[in-house]
């Protein structure tokens, strides 16, 4: 089935699905998320998430003192099927590309949606006057956790900076579908942040060169 001809909840899962496995340890320049999770099933038909946010490495400086304030976001996607699981937030870091955090989080999900869910971890620059901005995320899909495990397992997870795949320009062409508009607004931050980047760095050029060539 080509993708246009999709509903809307299932290229979403097919997003998350793509984009997560294409993910892992491998090095992009973009540093490194250490984390402690594991999965604990209920008997109500739900189970706990735990995450141990450890904290993060060999991170992109951003600010202009060649540090960055980092602090990471954890969500639980996609929404449409998570709804009850609020987005969660670190602490911030002040003037560091190697945070240390130690801090634990927890997320009550629906046993039969973990095939299709996927843990988020997005790493953000702190901007106390401006929007904060994108360093890049880690996705961990919730069926490569272990299940009841006593132990917290250890993930060393490399962070990518993504680009608009097809499933996100279709998505945002879907202007009256409200579940896509979700979508949207949940993933632009990091769908568009080297987008932004770009332009950003050839109006500093254009600027540098006097706003004109000879």
């Amino acid at each position: 089935m080509e993708l246009q001809q999709m509903e809307t909840d299932d290229l979403i899962i097919l997003h998350y699905k793509e984009q997560s496995e294409e993910r892992g340890e491998r090095s992009t320049g973009a540093g490194v998320i250490d984390l402690k999770l594991s999965l604990k099933e209920r008997r109500d038909g739900k189970a706990i998430l735990f995450a141990k946010l450890l904290g993060a490495r060999e991170l992109i400086a951003l600010d202009t003192n060649g540090k960055s304030d980092p602090f990471i976001q954890l969500q639980v996607v996609p929404h449409h099927l998570f709804p009850d699981c609020e987005l969660k937030q670190s602490t911030v870091k002040k003037s560091t590309l190697e945070p240390m955090y130690n801090e634990m989080f927890e997320f009550i999900i629906p046993q039969d949606q973990i095939c299709n869910g996927v843990l988020v971890l997005s790493v953000f620059d702190y901007d106390f006057i401006s929007a904060n901005d994108f360093e890049g995320e880690a996705m961990v899909r919730l069926t490569d956790l272990p299940r009841n495990s006593e132990q917290h397992v250890k993930w060393t997870m490399a962070l990518h900076r993504p680009k608009k795949d097809s499933i996100y320009k279709i998505l945002e062409g879907r202007i009256n579908d409200k579940v896509a508009m979700k979508f949207v607004e949940i993933r632009r931050k990091a769908m568009e942040a080297e987008e932004f980047e770009l332009s950003t760095d050839a109006a500093r050029k254009s600027t540098s060169n006097g706003g004109s060539e000879s």
